[in-house]
């Protein structure tokens, strides 16, 4: 079994051109945060004990590889550390640099629509043309990007000395500038630490769904 982890202001759907590049007989699931995608209704969780709790909830069962791409790679370090199982579940973060030089976010940078629109673009992250130019558009969305910055800095907090026995994969887009020092990423695991440079860009499972089931499918086969 994968379970996927959905990058900022993303829901479970992100991840449909991955799922339709994995064969049908690997079990997936996409978890969906609260507030987001199909719970769109439900209020945003930002506090990282709550969505690592929340993410558990979902599993359901025995998971193989957790994958986390962008704001869900802290998500996912931090789930694969409260499944507590020892090196029985592989990591894989992506699009993300390591918690420790993750700009810390702060009441300024979530205080308006703009500034947190440019401080998610600073951190990497990605929003349509068509939302960052229309101020309609992006004050609709603000809750959402609002929430996950919050949820960023309290992610970031939560696993900064956090260290699972599982082999850990980094993976990164060729055309993602704003991934920096991702050896520090080593850190996080008292197991074996490889790193997967693949083309695309910051919404790797979107750009490049077919490199990143390459991925993932290397990883279940290897354990």
């Amino acid at each position: 079994m994968i379970a996927l982890v959905p990058p900022s202001c993303c829901g479970a759907g992100y991840f449909r051109r991955l799922r339709r590049a994995l064969p049908d007989d690997v079990g997936v699931r996409a978890l969906e945060l609260p507030g987001h995608g199909r719970r769109h209704a439900q209020d945003f969780v930002t506090s990282a004990p709550a969505v690592v709790a929340d993410a558990l909830a979902q599993l359901g069962g025995r998971v193989d590889v957790v994958y986390g791409e962008s704001l869900g790679a802290y998500v996912a370090l931090g789930l694969v550390a409260a499944l507590g199982d020892g090196p029985g579940t592989s990591l894989v973060a992506a699009s993300n640099v390591p918690p420790a030089r993750q700009r810390a976010v702060t009441a300024q940078d979530v205080a308006t629509p703009s500034a947190a629109a440019a401080t998610l673009a600073a951190m990497g992250g990605v929003l349509p043309d068509e939302v960052l130019g229309d101020p309609a558009l992006l004050a609709q969305v603000f809750p959402v990007i609002r929430a996950d910055l919050l949820l960023s800095r309290s992610l970031v907090a939560a696993v900064a000395a956090t260290a699972v026995a599982g082999d850990l994969t980094v993976v990164a887009g060729e055309d993602d500038r704003a991934l920096s020092g991702l050896a520090g990423w080593a850190r996080h695991t008292t197991g074996r630490c490889s790193f997967e440079l693949l083309p695309g860009g910051h919404l790797l499972s979107q750009s490049n769904p077919t490199a990143v089931a390459g991925v993932l499918l290397s990883v279940l086969s290897g354990r």
